[in-house]
């Protein structure tokens, strides 16, 4: 997402807030220690495992920061795959075995941050990350475990969709890649 369109958005330039810059990639210069998103495990996460993840290669780490490299929302990547038999028909039909998809392993926003639309806008940046990984490597769907119902009421206004509807308390949810696009627009993305 660009700069301006994250400025037309009003994330880059709200009232009280500082300047917040378009979504990279963790590195070094991001600072992480202040990040507090009101659950330990995701705030541990991105403090002391991000960058291992990174370095080994098993997950990617996409975040927002301040004009300081403060983080302030982060969402990690990876390539999964999904077991035919444990999804819906939809997610399984005409797939191979297991079915291959981009896992948005965690996804949080500093409270200082929250409800200002910055989580929305890091995952509208998947959204459009997944649709460039699967023209090259072959990409089902983006796949999401909620942490609760609250998370996964949130997804589900995104459209997204329970990966097993047979399990309705699941927090296991999925969007196809041939629906991102339509999404992306409906959130007001190109």
């Amino acid at each position: 997402m660009s700069d301006s369109r994250l400025r037309s958005t009003g994330l880059l330039s709200s009232p009280g807030l500082t300047e917040l810059r378009r979504p990279e990639l963790l590195d070094k210069r991001h600072q992480r220690g202040t990040f507090d998103c009101g659950e330990p495990l995701l705030n541990e996460w991105l403090q002391r495992y991000a960058g291992q993840n990174r370095r080994g290669n098993t997950a990617a780490t996409w975040i927002i920061a301040d004009a300081d490299d403060v983080v302030v929302a982060y969402a990690s990547l990876s390539m999964t795959g999904i077991d035919r038999s444990s999804a819906s028909t939809k997610f399984a039909k005409q797939a191979p075995s297991p079915v291959p998809a981009l896992l948005l392993g965690r996804l949080a926003v500093d409270r200082r941050y929250s409800g200002l639309g910055v989580g929305t806008a890091l995952v509208a940046h998947v959204l459009a990350t997944a649709v460039e990984l699967n023209r090259s490597a072959a990409c089902r769907a983006v796949v999401v475990t909620a942490l609760s119902e609250r998370p996964r009421q949130w997804w589900e206004r995104l459209g997204v969709h329970l990966l097993d509807p047979t399990e309705p308390g699941s927090l296991d949810l999925y969007l196809l890649a041939s629906a991102i696009e339509e999404t992306l627009r409906e959130m007001g993305k190109p």
